[in-house]
């Protein structure tokens, strides 16, 4: 309650009943079923009709399947919040990550080309500085995505641009998964001496653990920025976003190059660096975005709030309602009446 009462949220919101999602799809935990089942036909597809059956197909269907696992499993739990007051559909959440993923990683990867070739970096082994400079391209990529998807969106809010940031942020990583899973294949990590198809069951479930904590998260709140600064239904480029995107494209920086950084030098001082860069961009954007969601949160439920008790010592609110007038009452029969 005082919480509340220093964000200037009094009374409290309370969720109407009805506005909370129950028995809907596959349930409340329906992303851990999605996730499980993905990985276990990712597996199956892989080494039972892959490796044993000698099925070569079944092979690039489990990396399809890999890769888009985590992406979809997350999706379904961002469907799911979806409620009723909602002015966000799921339809044009699924056209975000669908369509809005291949609009970023087209543009991403074209722009990730023209970065490696002005830096003189060989095709296909991005160096040091496209890594450093990936959150530059990819993150401008992206959001230039978010803004095409939400044409016509009249709502333009935070909670919104959350929405799309994100779905925008897995469906580009879901592609870009997908594309270093069959690079793998082709050039294998050599320097942990496996071949290619060791490589891909290495690299896919490390990619799909780390889709939910990056593009997701920086998409969305440079998405939330965006929608923020928006007014009378067109985006602005305030200072506000410049910040965000910025901040955004640094930290996805970071955590892109600051391993082939240290490949790069040898330094083993970089190796420390590299230990915290990379946990403390994921955790502080992670905190980001739980405040920023929190906030969007509070100002969604914050219409449909039911009045509570005011705190001690402050008047009660005005009803909101009319009295409803007293109804007449009726006159008991006269003992002349009844002789009729």
């Amino acid at each position: 309650m005082r919480e509340l009462r220093q964000r200037g949220y009094w009374p409290p919101p309370i969720w109407v009943p009805g506005e909370r999602p129950t028995g809907k799809w596959i349930g409340r935990f329906g992303g851990l079923w999605i996730g499980a089942a993905s990985l276990f036909f990712f597996l199956f597809l892989v080494l039972v009709d892959g490796l044993l059956l000698g099925n070569t197909l079944s092979i690039t269907i489990g990396l399809l399947v890999g890769s888009f696992g985590s992406a979809v499993a997350l999706l379904y739990v961002m469907a799911y919040r979806i409620g009723p007051r909602d002015t966000l559909t799921v339809p044009r959440l699924l056209l975000a990550a669908t369509f809005g993923g291949l609009i970023a990683v087209t543009l991403g990867s074209t722009l990730d080309i023209l970065v490696a070739r002005a830096t003189g970096s060989p095709a296909g082994q991005p160096g040091t500085v496209v890594l450093l400079l990936a959150g530059v391209t990819e993150e401008f990529a992206k959001i230039v995505a978010v803004v095409a998807v939400s044409w016509r969106l009249a709502d333009r809010s935070v909670r919104n641009g959350l929405f799309l940031g994100g779905a925008v942020g897995f469906g580009f990583a879901a592609m870009e998964d997908l594309g270093y899973a069959v690079r793998v294949i082709d050039h294998p990590l050599a320097q942990l001496h496996l071949d290619g198809l060791q490589s891909a069951l290495l690299l896919v479930p490390l990619r799909a653990a780390e889709t939910p904590v990056l593009h997701p998260i920086f998409t969305a709140l440079l998405a939330a920025a965006v929608f923020a600064a928006a007014r009378n239904g067109r985006f602005r480029i305030t200072g506000g976003v410049v910040l965000a995107y910025l901040g955004v494209a640094v930290a996805h920086g970071l955590f892109d190059g600051s391993g082939s950084l240290l490949l790069a030098t040898g330094n083993p001082v970089l190796l420390l660096l590299v230990l915290v860069v990379i946990p403390g961009v994921i955790v502080g954007s992670g905190l980001v975005w739980l405040r920023v969601a929190r906030r969007a949160r509070f100002a969604f439920q914050l219409p449909v709030a039911w009045w509570l008790r005011p705190p001690t010592g402050e008047p009660l609110p005005p009803d909101p309602l009319p009295e409803e007038p007293p109804r007449p009452e009726e006159s008991a029969p006269s003992p002349a009446h009844d002789l009729v």
